[in-house]
């Protein structure tokens, strides 16, 4: 139990707040602590926090969750008759101290419900004078009975993992069957009522009153692309370049611009693979250094680079997504006409969007992928979908339910024009020249849109310009120096965001655009 060092202190020093959250929600001591146990366990799931990582917050907001999902209660005061959500909110933002902003977030609601149903509630219990009922709430959650629950949560917190090993190999298992049997049985149909259609595989479909195959071409933005097969592999994704693009006939000898929104004019990225020797067959080139660590080339013919929009020759720039782990790659594919993903130790592949329109992408798109490589999500317009890899299943978010980065994303474009987003989702890293000539990195609270970190780049001898690549991980910054007199590349350097200590990466290209998997890997 390594591990969970200081996972007791915490316990031991939160139960106290956590059951008088509790109680305050349910108005039961007995419900109150299984409640809290939940919470706990939760936390102790994902032991050790991460740096910026509160988990007085993780196991509050868990409280806040699972009671909505079955809101019992016992008693008759008025904080129990107001509505779940309601009592949530207010328990949340009066006694909790978190804001209208992060409870917006946590419930996936517009901030102006939060804020309405929060004065809504202060009005009815305490005549809308919210200092004195927060006193009253501190005063019911003061007496709450609290037992220890440090023995509780930690012999639970063994158990559930116990368990959830053997599920997890169970659940690997079973739906590999499934799929396979199900494949066999649909010749290839895949159902995803979320996006309500069925889509089939566009290397084959059937043809009217036979049973014969032929080969068919998927409509999409682009034409002359060919969708990426998988290879079956444990190597890794280290990092993706884009290839290069061909001259697309911008020019037009005077006549006006086609109109070509929607469509891409320019795919294809370059992977470079890491792994060992057991993942070599499913590779058709593959050189090793050393037994075990070996370095492949794949590329990805359909992913997107340029996506035309407007009536003149105006396009967005793309890049895939790639998880942590290096695992998964998701991209908008040129060869479908909508955004794809794809698993490279299973070779399975999911489709995130449906096909897209041109009003779709006219105030830009992109994808992105949870931390633990999970989950995608595609922004299309004012809309946003996210896919869970694990289940197919595909949601609409809705605008409160956007991160700190989503929402500070105009203020960052009018102040840095160029910044890559934390896996957290609360930071953002930015360069920014100072007055003296020197580049600084940035690390900017994306809640508060105040620098958190100034960290100060060093010159190397001579006047450096500085370019954020991405985020090795939740701490530490990839930036790209090269030499602001000639243009020469000076190296690639992963950052502390904390405390700045800086130490080279070897083995990235110098190119237009570096997009980082498991820089780490193999």
């Amino acid at each position: 139990m390594r591990r969970y060092t200081g996972y007791r202190d915490f316990v031991q020093r939160d139960q106290r707040s956590l059951v008088g959250t509790a109680l305050l929600l349910t108005g039961s001591h007995e419900r109150a602590i299984r409640l809290v146990l939940s919470a706990l366990r939760s936390v102790g799931l994902s032991w050790p926090p991460t740096l910026w990582e509160n988990p007085t917050t993780h196991a509050q907001i868990t409280m806040y969750r699972r009671y909505l999902r079955r809101p019992a209660s016992t008693g008759a005061t008025a904080l129990l008759r107001l509505p779940p959500r309601r009592r949530v909110l207010v328990v949340a933002c009066l006694h909790d101290g978190r804001t209208r902003e992060e409870m917006a977030t946590v419930l996936g609601l517009p901030l102006e419900t939060v804020e309405s149903e929060v004065k809504e509630a202060v009005t009815a219990l305490s005549k809308g004078d919210a200092k004195r009922l927060t006193a009253r709430l501190a005063e019911t959650a003061g007496e709450a009975s609290v037992p220890d629950l440090t023995a509780r949560s930690v012999r639970a917190l063994r158990r559930r993992r116990t368990r959830g090993t053997v599920l997890t190999t169970a659940a690997a298992l079973v739906p590999i069957g499934l799929i396979a049997a199900f494949t066999l049985l649909q010749q290839g149909q895949v159902w995803n009522s979320a996006l309500g259609e069925r889509n089939q595989p566009p290397s084959s479909q059937t043809t009217n009153g036979s049973n014969a195959m032929r080969v068919v071409s998927t409509p999409g933005p682009g034409t002359g692309f060919r969708p990426w097969q998988t290879p079956r592999t444990s190597f890794t994704i280290r990092y993706a370049v884009p290839g290069k693009c061909p001259d697309d006939g911008a020019s037009t000898d005077g006549k006006p611009a086609p109109s070509r929104a929607g469509k891409v004019t320019c795919a294809g990225w370059t992977l470079k693979l890491a792994g060992g020797d057991e993942g070599r067959p499913a590779l058709e080139s593959v050189e090793c250094e050393r037994p075990g660590h070996c370095e492949s080339t794949v590329n990805v013919p359909d992913a997107a680079q340029h996506l035309a929009y407007g009536d003149d020759w105006s396009y967005w720039r793309l890049a895939p997504a790639i998880s942590r782990d290096g695992r998964r790659i998701a991209y908008l594919s040129a060869a479908e006409g909508r955004y794809v993903a794809h698993d490279l130790r299973s070779g399975e592949k999911k489709y995130l969007s449906p096909a897209l329109v041109p009003g779709d992408t006219e105030t830009g798109t992109g994808v992105s992928v949870s931390p633990d490589g999970r989950l995608f999500t595609v922004a299309l317009g004012g809309r946003r979908l996210r896919t869970d890899f694990a289940t197919g299943n595909v949601t609409s978010l809705p605008a409160g339910r956007a991160t700190a980065v989503e929402r500070s994303a105009d203020w960052l474009r009018q102040n840095y024009q160029v910044w890559r987003d934390s896996p957290s989702g609360r930071y953002s890293a930015a360069i920014r020249t100072a007055k003296t000539g020197g580049d600084s990195l940035h690390i900017i609270d994306a809640r508060t849109r105040q620098v958190f970190k100034d960290l100060r780049l060093p010159s190397l001898g001579d006047p450096t310009s500085g370019e954020v690549v991405g985020w090795l991980n939740i701490r530490e910054v990839v930036v790209k120096l090269t030499d602001k007199a000639e243009g020469d590349l000076l190296g690639f350097f992963r950052v502390d965001a904390v405390t700045g200590r800086m130490h080279r990466v070897p083995g990235l290209p110098d190119g237009e655009s570096v997009v980082l998997g498991a820089l780490t890997g193999p």
